[in-house]
């Protein structure tokens, strides 16, 4: 069977071509060549709202599942630790949870045999540490006036009129712009070596970037917790309930995903990084202004009466859209990429050996794979620890 896309020739009972993923039974065929599965898992759609799958693409199901019931578990513990009134270890471990857990993640999938954790850790300290001077500019340093007005104003004490339109620019504005040139920064570095050039390696790098920059920013912001004499508190425990899930979750994942989508554009599709084009200008303006976006609606609804859950509810709003637009610019780019590769007969590292496995639903894979041809799944997002656990489970075969 020739494949109509990239005309490779397939198995007769391939579902799907193995150099591009394109469909090639009717029922999993649509007028794009191929249904709305994703093709980091294909159990689940490109317009699914699911997190795992789009900031860890290397997991598959099981692995995925144990990354799930983990955050879940700590976010809990979190939760009950500020309900308790421990806010010291409540906030530093809500703005810690999600860099951590992608830190576990890189280290278990083990993405670069060549290039260790310690170049993501590396990524990681770096990024924290101008997050750490960019915040001590706007929140301690230069604008701290200018801040004091939205503690000042928030809920329903001072109301809209003591809004402050000068600090609403400076820290709904002006700092998500500039976060997001600190956090685009180290990922594009690293995105130009050869061994990092992919989409899904710069989508990498911008989530723990994001994610680090959130983690150090939200300490600076309250340091004032960490620093004071009361240990435990009782008072406004519920509102701390909802700003601790607004650090842990929305924020922390706002700023990943965002910078994901930045740093992935700057990779480009295929092998060799596209780097500073007008589609990277775009996916930064993009970036850039979903953090301005959610800022302003969290300053504003600060003004209003039960702000913080509004607050709340319009994060996850920007955050929905931005896990969408991730695994559409994902699933694109490597079918795109695929295609090309297939067409100029050009073969990758991620391509399989023989005696390999899908580590999605288990069938064989034909060597020189891109995808499964029994479930389209993508094998540029599987791991290298995944592909060397296959080929030692099976008996052989090189990558």
């Amino acid at each position: 069977m020739q494949c109509p896309e990239c005309s490779t020739a397939n198995p007769e009972v391939a579902r799907f071509c193995y150099r591009c993923g394109h469909a090639l039974k009717r029922a999993d065929a649509s007028k794009h060549g191929r249904n709305n599965s994703y093709v980091v898992q294909s159990s689940e759609g490109v317009n699914q709202l699911a997190l795992i799958s789009t900031i860890m693409p290397h997991t598959n199901r099981e692995t995925a599942d144990n990354y799930r019931w983990a955050m879940i578990t700590s976010a809990l513990l979190i939760v009950g630790a500020t309900a308790l009134g421990i806010l010291s270890i409540a906030i530093a471990s809500a703005a810690f949870l999600i860099p951590i857990a992608y830190l576990v993640y890189i280290y278990d999938v083990n993405l670069w045999e060549d290039a260790p954790v310690p170049v993501v850790l590396g990524l990681f300290a770096a990024t924290g540490v101008l997050a750490t001077l960019v915040s001590l500019v706007f929140f301690r340093w230069v604008f701290d006036s200018e801040f004091s007005t939205f503690v000042a104003g928030s809920g329903t004490r001072g109301g809209f009129g003591t809004l402050s339109v000068t600090a609403l620019l400076i820290f709904a504005v002006l700092l998500p712009i500039v976060a997001e040139i600190v956090k685009n920064l180290f990922g594009c570095l690293l995105a130009r070596r050869p061994e990092f050039d992919d989409m899904i390696d710069g989508l990498t790098f911008g989530v723990a970037a994001g994610t680090a920059y959130a983690a150090f920013e939200t300490i600076v912001v309250f340091w004032s917790v960490f620093t004071s004499s009361e240990f435990r508190t009782t008072a406004g425990l519920s509102s701390w309930v909802v700003v601790i899930v607004n650090l842990m979750v929305v924020k922390s994942l706002i700023y990943g995903t965002a910078s994901g989508i930045a740093v992935g554009a700057f990779s480009g599709k295929g092998e060799g990084y596209d780097g500073f084009t007008p589609h990277y200008v775009a996916n930064f303006a993009f970036a850039a202004g979903a953090n301005v976006v959610y800022w302003l609606g969290v300053r504003l609804f600060a003004y209003a009466p039960f702000g913080q859950v509004l607050g709340l509810l319009w994060g996850l709003l920007i955050l929905g859209i931005l896990v969408i637009r991730v695994r559409v610019s994902l699933q694109h780019a490597l079918l795109e990429a695929a295609v090309e590769d297939a067409v100029r007969d050009h073969h990758t590292f991620r391509e399989t050996g023989t005696e390999t496995f899908c580590p999605e639903c288990g069938n064989m894979l034909l060597p020189g794979s891109l995808f499964c041809i029994a479930c389209g799944t993508s094998v540029r997002s599987t791991s290298h620890q995944a592909r060397r656990d296959i080929r030692s489970t099976s008996g052989g075969g090189a990558a």
